[in-house]
């Protein structure tokens, strides 16, 4: 995507006012679930997905205006982990998952964004890398079509979408480490 450098410098809000929108469709996501009886609920998927492809579009556009920013770096992956937590929580109440594998997912996105906040504090900046954003866009998936279809190869793709956190979440847990013992700080108590 080529931009011109006038347009660019005029559009550098759009990114992140998607990230906020992303946020602020949130509540109308549960008002979605919480109307519908379940086990699916086709206007909440369908807003749901509609949501999750701005997280596709607002990075394109952050790259292509040269809008990066420590406020994107930092509130587009809470978004992400929000609406999934949303849509999550939202399969639990409306019965079309038990808790344990939506659990799963919301535990190891409260742990990746508590390690993140620990880690910026003491002055390191991890990135989500292609291994993460495949496990979230899987994870993002998953959640859409389930709130959708009652399907069994969705419920394979959800459980694939599980496995997939876990592995990654171990994965940045030893991209963390490495990180802090290239620092000489200590990962022992």
């Amino acid at each position: 995507m080529r931009v011109s450098p006038h347009t660019a410098s005029r559009l550098t809000w759009v990114p992140n006012a998607l990230t906020v929108a992303r946020l602020l469709a949130l509540p109308v996501i549960v008002w979605m679930l919480a109307a519908d009886g379940g086990p699916t609920s086709a206007m909440a998927a369908w807003t749901f997905a509609a949501v999750a492809i701005t997280d596709f579009i607002d990075g394109k556009l952050a790259r292509a205006l040269h809008a990066e920013s420590d406020f994107g770096r930092i509130a587009d992956p809470f978004a992400d982990r929000m609406l999934v937590a949303v849509g999550l929580i939202g399969l639990i109440a409306i019965g079309r998952f038990g808790p344990l594998g939506p659990l799963i997912i919301l535990v190891r996105d409260a742990a990746l964004i508590i390690g993140v906040i620990v880690m910026r504090n003491s002055g390191i900046d991890l990135r989500v890398d292609m291994f993460g954003k495949t496990s979230s866009f899987l994870a993002m998936t998953a959640v859409g079509l389930a709130l959708l279809s009652t399907a069994t190869w969705i419920d394979i793709l959800f459980w694939i979408a599980v496995v997939l956190s876990v592995a990654s979440f171990g994965h940045y847990v030893w991209v963390a480490v490495g990180t802090l013992r290239g620092r000489g700080i200590s990962t022992r108590s």
